[in-house]
């Protein structure tokens, strides 16, 4: 799992970035709100921001993630602890707001519940994919061999069942802001579909691709 933190107080990042890479989390820290505005679309699966930093406040890049990104969990940490300002964290697309002072093992909690998913996925056939471990079964429990681009594709349908997914979602997600193009994306797909005897992946035109 990948975390974009924003956060400008160097001791406390510190300690959040430690505490997730030492569980296998990869943790992209920024003290810049305009720079970590620039890495939005690199892929994340949960934001940590703060509010007052340099550039760009934690609330304003909150705003340009949800016109991009309306699923992604994303978490206001803050010691700002005005009504109007959590009032406004909730109205901009948080999922949840730390006051500070905070036990790192709150936030640990916290992001542990908002990006918890299912551990395995049914589809058709009996394949099944194990989320957590990023491994496509077939019926028999065998592994299927899947690409780091297929994986991250899987688990991106995954987190949003019965959802469309833009073109520029997956790219964003799959390619880490890359820009490949529509045919690159299609290939992609077609390459997963080959995977299964029939894969529910449907394309929808205009709106993207559900699973």
């Amino acid at each position: 799992m990948k975390i974009l933190l924003l956060e400008d107080n160097v001791s406390l990042s510190e300690i959040i970035k430690e505490m997730f890479e030492e569980k296998g989390l990869i943790v992209d820290w920024f003290q810049d709100g305009q720079e970590a505005l620039y890495s939005i679309v690199n892929g994340y699966d949960c934001f940590i921001l703060d509010i007052n930093v340099p550039s760009l406040d934690g609330l304003d890049l909150l705003k340009e993630i949800r016109d991009r990104d309306k699923t992604t969990p994303a978490i206001i940490i803050s010691s700002n602890i005005e009504f109007e300002t959590i009032k406004k964290a909730y109205n901009s697309g948080c999922n949840d707001f730390l006051k500070k002072p905070f036990y790192i093992y709150e936030l640990e909690c916290k992001v542990d519940l908002l990006c918890t998913q299912e551990e395995e996925i049914l589809f058709c056939n009996n394949f099944h994919y194990n989320i957590k471990e990023e491994i496509l079964y077939d019926e028999n429990k065998n592994s299927i061999k899947l690409t780091q681009k297929e994986r991250r594709l899987l688990s991106l349908l995954c987190k949003t069942p019965n959802i469309s997914v833009s073109l520029d979602t997956i790219e964003q997600y799959v390619w880490e802001g890359e820009i490949v193009g529509i045919s690159g994306i299609r290939s992609l797909i077609k390459r997963v579909r080959s995977k299964f005897l029939t894969l529910p992946i449907y394309t929808k035109s205009s709106f993207g691709f559900p699973i």
